[in-house]
């Protein structure tokens, strides 16, 4: 069954309409110097009634010059909001005295002129009305029900489907003295006009289906849309997301107890974009070192979108970026917290996850629009950006897997694992790709900027951005609320704590609140760090601010560092104490497991990845340890184990989580070496102490 189309864009007032058409300059432009003066008069009286309508003046303002009653005027103005054929509104042609919109439609009842030489004007029309029943058997018949591949206007002759039509009519209780029987033609050319504009039109796609197969019905469908997409309601608030797979082979660099490093494959990532449908602006890019991207990947680069994209760590030397290259969050400020109002998206399951519908319905008060399953054409301006992508820089590098296995680029760029790219490497390439894209003039923002096409529509007041509320501007928000318990024994000296993925959080109002406990609260996690937890009310009120307790509080993390280190554990591969030492404890796994395991290499250099990502937000002791990795390698170099020349080589050789932090991110600390390069007792003892584990990595 079709979905039926919205048909008038202003029910409801003002208060309800689409704000695209809060502006009347957005309305259909109509030329009124053809109307005599009587009627250009009250064209522009209600022109301008309509006009201070909208900008939410008072009925009395509204109503001063016109004399009509209230409900004339809304009349008249829900007219103007009515939808073309086309899909456009009628707008100020409706304000035309004498003009029918929509169609005209037969009141009168059916009944000759004197003389029966005439009136019969609209008579289908209102037959059909007054009984629908002959409409609906006219369409089962034209419908041939039953047959596969068979359907009946391009079956039978004209003059099959008439004699069909008279005998519904009589089934119907049409005498032989009513309309069509009382007439020489008996409704021949009336029949013909709605077969021909009523019926096939809403009967076309399956008649392609029938005639072509199901792939030409389903191209058919996509040419004419699924009845939920609307007009834009304005400017730069209509978002396109989409993900791709990465064609290429991507190696990452870990320390290793050697001394040196170890390069590992990684497995098949993915990326993920959100794009400006009006524009053509990049907004946010991220590449997700996982095997598939999940709510929580696409819930954080909303709020890189709105917050503003962090820079990719860089790993090339040498300037990448054009001149005002960026994202508009970043490079225009009023565009920074501005929410789309329509995101498109398709059917994959972390778009149809509940937390991502929440996040842009009711955080953005916006829509989503999945669109038809296995349609990219529906998002072809995203879809284009990642072919074009493919093409200029992905397929051009050693190590890519081309577009499919039969690709013949694929065994052209087949190298040794030394010789892929590195993943830190690609990251910052694509991340300038993607804002220098947003300097470069492109079809989608009429062939310039797409910055550039964003700041002029700033300048000349035709974007208007709706922003974020900024109570809501919080990363905590952009997560989806879950009801936790709040458990804890009195007698026993337990305070109060909630427990959530797999660790508990407290505070110290929690602790000392015994009144709570065996009660519910709902939790809000900050998705980039989960060291912190927002704690609210069942009725939305705020309580407070809950830390993980242990060693987990001690370092940043996120929910795909927390469950790889929960699953590992309930497996038994971090040992008995790994909650003693977790990020050590999972770094040491994973770095003996990533050699032979291209999952395990992926899951390390994600960690490794978000350690670099969030460098300068981490406390001193992460910073120290770093440091200390760096003079422990340059004592390395000092003794002759690497044939290093100098400590600018080491620097830059290392893999970016390990390079030297600026000397204004370092507090002076005491210094300590990496367990890995103590456990194989080799000349390290020499010049540190052993320790448990690498160090206070957080």
């Amino acid at each position: 069954m079709e979905k039926k189309q919205k048909s008038n864009c202003f029910e409801g007032g003002r208060t309800k309409m689409p704000e695209y058409y809060l502006k009347t300059e957005n309305w259909p432009p109509f030329d009124e110097k053809g109307l005599n003066v009587e009627v250009k008069k009250r064209f522009n009286l209600l022109k301008s009634a309509i006009s201070k309508y909208l900008n939410f003046s008072s009925m009395e303002v509204v109503r001063k010059d016109l004399k009509m009653s209230e409900g004339r005027f809304f009349k008249i103005f829900h007219k103007c909001g009515e939808l073309t054929p086309d899909g456009e509104i009628y707008g100020w042609s409706a304000l035309v005295a004498g003009r029918s919109i929509g169609g005209r439609k037969r009141i009168a009842s059916i009944s000759a002129s004197p003389g029966s030489k005439g009136g019969w004007s609209g008579a289908f029309g209102k037959l059909l009305s007054d009984k629908p029943g002959i409409a609906s058997a006219l369409t089962e018949y034209l419908n041939a029900p039953g047959k596969k591949r068979s359907t009946r206007p391009n079956r039978v002759e004209f003059r099959a489907t008439h004699r069909r039509f008279l005998k519904i009519c009589a089934i119907e209780g049409i005498t032989e003295e009513e309309y069509p029987f009382c007439t020489n033609e008996r409704g021949r050319k009336a029949l013909r006009g709605w077969i021909d504009n009523v019926y096939l039109p809403l009967n076309a796609n399956r008649f392609v289906g029938l005639e072509h197969g199901p792939e030409a019905e389903s191209l058919s469908r996509y040419g004419e849309g699924d009845g939920s997409a609307s007009r834009p309601v304005a400017k730069f608030r209509e978002w396109t997301f989409d993900e791709v797979t990465m064609d290429v082979s991507a190696r990452y660099e870990i320390p290793n107890a050697a001394g040196d490093w170890e390069e590992l494959e990684l497995a098949r990532f993915f990326m993920i974009r959100l794009i400006d449908k009006g524009s053509g602006a990049n907004l946010a890019m991220r590449l997700v070192f996982a095997p598939q991207a999940t709510a929580d990947d696409i819930a954080e680069l909303f709020w890189d979108a709105l917050n503003g994209p962090p820079e990719a760590p860089k790993a090339i030397e040498g300037e990448t970026l054009l001149e005002g290259a960026g994202y508009p969050s970043v490079i225009l400020s009023r565009l920074r917290f501005a929410l789309p109002a329509m995101v498109h998206m398709d059917r994959a399951l972390s778009h149809l996850a509940g937390h991502i519908q929440s996040v842009v319905t009711s955080l953005f008060g916006g829509t989503v629009i999945l669109g038809p399953a296995r349609t990219p054409r529906e998002r072809a301006e995203i879809e284009s950006r990642f072919s074009l992508q493919a093409r200029r820089v992905v397929h051009q590098l050693p190590g890519t897997t081309g577009s499919g296995p039969k690709d013949p680029v694929r065994k052209r760029a087949a190298v040794p694992v030394d010789k892929l790219v590195r993943a830190n490497e690609l990251l910052q390439v694509l991340d300038a790709y993607c804002r220098n894209e947003n300097v470069t003039p492109a079809a989608a923002s009429g062939n310039i900027a797409p910055l550039e096409r964003l700041r002029r529509q700033l300048a000349a007041g035709v974007l208007e951005p709706v922003y974020l509320d900024s109570d809501k501007r919080k990363p905590y928000f952009f997560s989806q609320p879950v009801r936790v318990a709040i458990k804890g024994n009195i007698a026993k000296g337990v305070r109060p704590y909630v427990n959530y993925l797999y660790m508990r959080y407290s505070s110290a109002e929690l602790g000392r609140d015994f009144a709570m406990e065996g009660g519910t609260l709902l939790l809000r996690p900050d998705l980039r760090n989960l060291r912190t937890v927002m704690l609210f009310r069942e009725d939305g009120r705020f309580y407070g601010v809950a830390q993980v307790l242990g060693r987990w509080s001690s370092f940043p993390h996120d929910q795909r560092m927390r469950r790889i280190f929960g699953r590992l554990k309930r497996l038994g591969e971090l040992g008995d104490r790994a909650d003693d030492y977790p990020l050590e404890a999972l770094f040491e796994h994973l770095r003996k497991k990533a050699p032979r395991d291209r999952k395990a290499a992926l899951q390390l250099s994600y960690i490794l990845e978000y350690l670099t990502r969030n460098f300068v937000a981490l406390g001193p002791e992460l910073n120290e340890a770093v440091n200390e990795w760096r003079d422990f390698q340059q004592a390395k170099n000092d003794i002759g184990i690497l044939p290093i020349k100098s400590p600018a080589s080491v620097q830059s050789a290392l893999p970016p989580v390990l390079a030297a932090p600026q000397k204004s991110q370092v507090e002076p600390a005491k210094k300590f070496p990496p367990e890995g390069a103590l456990k194989e007792g080799r000349a390290d003892k020499k010049i540190f102490k052993p320790r448990p584990s690498i160090g206070r990595l957080g």
